[in-house]
């Protein structure tokens, strides 16, 4: 008798516990950290956005984000497990994927806001004249010098007649201002950050380039995907609303860069006029983006065609 009555308060402890252990595992799934990495860009302002108005937390979620100075660097750490979602650049995600690493293109970010610049008093006027010149760009496998090769070749210049020099963005309105370069292919702020300081002139936006060209995206990994979709689906939908209110209060915006990117209000008022903010991987901008992808298989960024599957998950945003 006393066995069974040992026996019944082991079974009831062993419950307890279990339930016990069961209850922090849920609270700690439920308080997962999401590591979220993006480049050091106005293009990124739905997401800075969601953060300093806290509307991660207000709806659940944990988010940490990681300043990645690269596109192709956030890539290879979405692929590694180190963070678990990524604002790149659409150049260094397709590259990505081609290569096998398992990411998908989840949301879409904005479309244009690059720009090429020169010095204040240049003799460079025109793209054809950047022939033989030191052009500084944020790195080989980012959309700004895809972009900036494309210009090149309508002039029929190629890489060979220029010299380009790969830059931490950061370093790149300094190295203008310096005269190490003769000029450089950024996004915003770091465009509009030439004539703001006096260092430089706009020579050409990208919109002129490429009009209505896709840019930055959210990628995550596969396996992201199929663990996490309620908490990814939370996290598109606020970027989903953040990207709406982006477009609507654009002076708000401006002074949470500012705090964000330890900027100026006046030069993000300016860095936000020539960038359009997206959420949707629609049918419409699936199109543009293989549209480009073509443009860069010309040009030999890509080695092969990728399909609207192979690139997208749109069961969140699309459309």
């Amino acid at each position: 008798m006393k066995l069974y009555t040992v026996l019944i308060i082991l079974l009831a402890v062993f419950v307890v516990i279990g339930a016990s252990l069961e209850y922090y595992s849920n609270n700690f799934n439920d308080q997962k950290t999401i590591k979220v990495a993006y480049l050091p860009t106005d293009h990124s302002a739905a997401l800075l956005v969601a953060k300093y108005n806290k509307t991660y937390e207000n709806n659940g979620l944990n988010v940490k984000t990681v300043q990645i100075s690269t596109g192709s660097n956030i890539v290879d750490a979405v692929a590694s497990g180190d963070v678990d979602i990524g604002y790149v650049g659409i150049t260094p995600a397709m590259q990505g994927i081609s290569k096998g690493v398992p990411i998908k293109v989840v949301g879409s970010v904005n479309m244009v806001g690059s720009g090429i610049v020169v010095q204040p008093n240049s003799t460079i006027t025109s793209p054809a004249d950047l022939k033989d010149k030191k052009i500084a760009t944020p790195g080989v496998s980012s959309i700004q010098q895809v972009l900036l090769v494309y210009e090149l070749q309508k002039y029929n210049i190629t890489q060979k007649d220029v010299d380009l020099l790969s830059i931490n963005v950061f370093n790149i309105p300094s190295s203008l201002a310096a005269k190490k370069v003769d000029a450089y292919i950024s996004y915003e702020p770091f465009v509009s950050m030439a004539p703001y300081r006096g260092i430089g002139q706009v020579l050409i936006y990208s919109d002129d380039i490429l009009e209505d060209h896709p840019c930055c995206v959210i990628i995550t990994r596969e396996d992201f995907i199929e663990q996490h979709p309620q908490e990814l689906n939370t996290f598109l939908q606020i970027h989903k609303n953040s990207t709406e209110y982006v477009n609507t209060h654009l002076n708000d915006t401006a002074y949470i860069l500012t705090q964000e990117l330890t900027t100026n209000e006046e030069l993000e008022d300016m860095s936000l006029q020539h960038i359009r903010f997206v959420y949707s991987v629609d049918k419409a901008y699936q199109d543009n983006v293989l549209n480009f992808m073509n443009i860069e298989i010309k040009m030999g960024y890509l080695k092969s065609n990728l399909t609207s599957d192979q690139i997208f998950d749109t069961q969140f945003l699309g459309g």
